[in-house]
């Protein structure tokens, strides 16, 4: 910001600078006050910006109404919503300030990561408006073709204060210089901490950078001000820049040669393309570098001389003289300049009218939807056996959300945070999951997820084409069991969405989460009969359930509102216990079983639900050793499902879970009807 800021006024521009940064995992951002002055906004809309977080925040209607009546561009960059905002919500041009990642990366891969695929659609439903600001002429050679399509080169400069000292390189003595933060902490920064100290530890060096770890080390001098950084760079006799990254450089190495200091450097990394051919303190391997340091720590003054001269053209590129005519030339000849002519005076009122009568529906903007075209799901015409043929999978074989890459089968999901070990966090109010298979007629879908806070054990509303079932998931991890929903489509649809009750912020996270998701496949309806479970899994439900054990028999699929197993059983935990066969109830039968109420719960109704029947039960608070519950069912039509209702969930005194029956054993006996 201190030199593009003041960059940008020199071009005719009026800016307005964000007040309030993000407090932690951020060191991309300043505050600065001083511009306000310079503004033409009213003081209420300034004052208002002025409070508002534009990195974490969900825009506001009166944001999104002031940020489109009174800017014509803006800066943004891929941090927390700051990128999904403003292309959701911003109707003028849109720069995607860019400075370069890791090899392994992308900004595609970012993009997705951070907001989902959608977002990308949505910014190429927006391409006319949306610029690639590239720092680096090459960041878009790796990235999705809307990047090189929208490439504004907007080259990084340096303040003039940074060539104070431009060329007065002394070297006086006779270290090292390296820059290195966080050494003992971050993992990436260690690892390159230990490389260099088995290289060059031998040799004399300063290191420096922030440290919120003692390290032990002498030469690790932490953190240092501007003046003793600039006084490193003037007399240390040699920088050691170890990037070996194509689309990413540091300032240290740019800062050093501008004062004139050597820098050595690899040949695959972005400084070597910046030198511009420069090559006599570039190295291809460690012990090629480490053999050039040795002779400047020796003061071979020919290479030294060589290399400054080499590289006195990287300062130049960095410079203002470089950089302002590279950003006039390019907002001209790209069309920037040209998208942001001044509307009439008649045009503004227009659309100000039209802002003001919209505002209910397109909350700030002039359009009520503007990316629906370009976030439609696409029309799916296989079925899940052709998609098994042509992708190796559907959704019948399931989607394991821990995995890094969704199946092919996946178009895309939307609406979910990046893959960590256990799964995926929702991000946002919905999930959006569109297969590239339908799915039709009846069918189960499992979903193994947990609840963040007030997300547990209240109503996850799943919609598959024109239904919506309910499913609820524990916070508990050791209670993610998983929760099977029965649909019966009358139209085949492809997209499966999942609306979050509740979208929370964590604390030093700009995600909104509410579920996280670990697992999600569907599965035929259950036709099995008894007889038939107890040759494929060894028994069936007239064998019975009992709770006190660890694991569940065979022909049970999946239990939920259901505890940990005690010595005795389990208790219920929500307000009510879904018990998912592998086989099918039908006819007559009797329903027996073994529980207890707890608190409130004795003495209570109890409903409990198989097909299409239902009975009710009191619970006692104590059973009798040979004591048991009977309910009689006779199924017209055949089910898996036993949901068993809870009347009074309760907390017990230093306990998390609301419980209100316990369940010793469950199973059924067949009975004939006179």
């Amino acid at each position: 910001m201190p030199y593009e800021a003041p960059l940008i006024q020199r071009l005719g521009f009026e800016i307005y600078v964000p007040k309030i940064i993000p407090k932690s995992n951020f060191r991309s951002g300043a505050v600065d006050f001083s511009y306000d002055s310079s503004l033409s906004l009213p003081p209420g809309a300034l004052n208002r910006l002025n409070q508002f977080n534009f990195y974490e925040d969900a825009w506001t209607p009166e944001i999104i109404a002031i940020v489109n009546r009174y800017f014509g561009a803006a800066f943004i960059i891929p941090h927390a919503r700051q990128v999904s905002e403003a292309v959701e919500n911003f109707e003028g041009q849109l720069i995607f300030r860019a400075f370069g990642l890791d090899n392994e990366q992308s900004y595609k891969k970012v993009l997705d990561e951070l907001y989902g695929p959608l977002v990308l659609r949505k910014i190429k439903g927006i391409k006319h408006r949306f610029w690639f600001g590239q720092g680096y002429d090459n960041l878009h050679e790796c990235d999705d073709p809307v990047f090189s399509e929208r490439a504004l080169f907007l080259p990084i400069g340096v303040p003039e204060i940074f060539f104070s000292t431009a060329g007065k390189w002394t070297g006086s003595e006779k270290k090292i210089l390296f820059v290195c933060p966080y050494v003992v902490s971050n993992p990436y920064y260690a690892e390159i901490y230990q490389r260099f100290k088995g290289a060059f530890g031998h040799l004399p060096h300063v290191i420096v950078g922030a440290q919120d770890v003692p390290t032990g080390d002498p030469h690790v001098v932490g953190f240092v001000s501007d003046e003793g950084l600039k006084q490193l760079y003037l007399n240390c006799s040699v920088l050691y820049y170890p990037s070996t990254e194509l689309r990413h450089v540091h300032y240290s190495p740019i800062e050093a040669a501008i004062n004139g200091m050597p820098v050595v450097f690899f040949e695959n990394s972005l400084f070597a393309r910046l030198s511009r051919g420069a090559t006599k303190g570039r190295a291809s391997s460690v012990s090629e570098a480490r053999q050039i340091i040795e002779r400047i720590l020796a003061n071979d003054v020919d290479l030294i001389s060589q290399i400054r001269a080499d590289q006195r053209e990287i300062a130049f590129h960095f410079s203002d003289g470089y950089c302002r005519e590279i950003w006039k030339k390019e907002m001209e000849g790209r069309g920037f300049l040209k998208a942001l002519r001044q509307e009439s005076k008649f045009s503004i009122l227009l659309h100000e009218a039209k802002r003001v009568v919209l505002c209910p529906f397109a909350h700030g903007r002039t359009s009520i939807n503007p990316h629906r075209r370009a976030i439609q799901p696409p029309i799916a015409a296989l079925n899940a056996i052709q998609a098994k043929d042509r992708f190796g999978s559907s959704l019948y074989d399931g989607i394991s959300f821990c995995d890094p890459h969704y199946p092919e089968m996946v178009d895309f999901v939307d609406g979910v945070s990046a893959a960590e070990e256990w799964g995926r966090w929702s991000n946002g109010n919905k999930v959006l999951i569109a297969l590239r298979h339908n799915l039709s007629g009846e069918f189960r879908l499992f979903l193994r997820a947990v609840a963040f806070r007030e997300n547990a054990n209240v109503p996850v509303p799943i919609r598959i084409g024109n239904q919506v079932l309910n499913a609820r998931f524990s916070s508990r991890v050791d209670e993610a069991t998983g929760v099977w929903l029965h649909f019966n489509l009358k139209k085949p649809s492809n997209v499966i969405e999942i609306t979050i009750p509740h979208p929370t912020r964590p604390e030093s996270d700009g995600r909104m989460i509410g579920v996280g998701l670990r697992e999600m496949r569907a599965a035929p309806a259950v036709t099995l009969s008894a007889s038939g479970a107890r040759e494929a899994f060894g028994s069936s439900l007239t064998d019975g359930i009992d709770f006190g054990a660890t694991e569940f028999p065979g022909f049970v699929d999946s239990v939920q509102g259901i505890s940990i197993s005690e010595a005795w059983g389990r208790w219920s935990n929500g307000e009510q216990v879904v018990i998912e066969l592998r086989h099918t109830l039908q006819g007559a039968f009797t329903l027996l079983m073994r529980a207890v109420g707890y608190g409130p719960n004795i003495g209570a109704q109890v409903t409990v639900k198989i097909g299409g029947e239902s009975r009710t039960l009191t619970l006692p608070a104590t059973l009798a050793t040979d004591a048991k519950l009977s309910l009689k069912f006779d199924l017209r039509s055949p089910s898996n499902v036993i949901k068993i209702s809870v009347p009074h969930p309760t907390y017990p005194p230093n306990d998390d879970r609301a419980v209100g029956i316990g369940f010793y054993r469950i199973w059924s006996e067949s009975r004939t009807i006179n």
